[in-house]
């Protein structure tokens, strides 16, 4: 059983490729009182744990509060999504809590942190090291033998070339 944290635009993406790869889903956690539901999942405020069986996706588009919510909840199970449109090479390391979104391409001895979002048609070429809670946008292009660092941002339609490295928390536009 799987419950999303978060009940905006990233949630409603999470829901979607869980849907797409048959993942019972349990329900949405958001602190919003607001939201009742998405897509007719229940949105609770708080989640009472009711065994072993539970994963936890968190969909929170911003990876610093993405990584506090994380650290306040490290005994949860975290479930990596890749949607099945996704190309990922069998040679790729893809972290717990990642989600991989249609048409985007992993290459091998790629290694991909703990609870990035790869976004639609971003392209991460061999070689490269995308550290934890990294946001890929849609239609980036990474070259090979690149390092981004921990909670950086690459915005839609970026291209980093070959050899680059990315400070952590750097933001690229």
């Amino acid at each position: 059983m799987l419950y999303i944290y978060g009940a905006t635009a990233h949630a409603k993406t999470a829901v979607d490729v869980a849907e797409d790869l048959a993942i019972e889903i349990g329900g949405l956690i958001d602190k919003s009182l607001l939201i009742e539901d998405v897509f007719d999942y229940e949105v609770q405020l708080h989640h009472e744990s009711k065994g072993t069986e539970e994963n936890f996706f968190v969909a929170v588009k911003n990876p610093g509060l993405r990584q506090r919510i994380v650290s306040e909840n490290a005994n949860w199970n975290f479930q990596t999504l890749i949607h099945p449109k996704a190309y990922v090479s069998k040679r790729a390391e893809i972290g717990e809590g990642t989600i991989i979104l249609p048409c985007a391409s992993i290459a091998p001895d790629v290694q991909i942190g703990n609870h990035c979002v790869i976004a639609g048609s971003a392209v991460i070429e061999s070689n490269t090291i995308i550290e934890d809670f990294v946001n890929i946008g849609p239609n980036v292009s990474i070259g090979a033998n690149v390092l981004v660092g921990r909670g950086s941002e690459i915005k839609a339609n970026t291209r980093i070339e070959d050899e680059e490295t990315i400070p952590k928390e750097s933001i690229i536009a």
